[in-house]
């Protein structure tokens, strides 16, 4: 009966040991799970979709383009003064006297 309690004391301590090595296994996923969770962040910059970011720069370059090159051509026209000034100007030969 004694080697029996003694036996049953021995499982007891294995399973307390048992039990804090599974809680001190469990704290470590928690902060792995953390870790890994703020790692992922920290990649993506704090965007969920940096295609898209990169999509919108693009488009924004873009229109800018096209409304320096309107603006450009607008402000050279009206600059002008004269809306047919980008036509060639054709001026008449000089009548020469005598000669058909």
């Amino acid at each position: 009966m004694v080697l029996n309690l003694e036996k049953a004391e021995q499982r007891k301590e294995k399973l307390e040991d048992l039990e804090e090595r599974a809680e001190n296994l469990l704290n470590s996923s928690h902060r792995f799970q953390k870790t890994a969770k703020k790692l992922k962040q920290e990649k993506q910059g704090g965007t969920k979709c940096p295609k898209r970011k990169a999509a919108v720069i693009a488009v924004v370059v873009v229109l800018a383009l096209v409304i320096i090159i309107v603006v450009g051509v607008v402000l050279s026209r009206s600059s002008s003064g004269d809306p047919h000034s980008d036509r060639a100007a054709v001026t008449p030969k000089p009548l020469v006297s005598g000669k058909p």
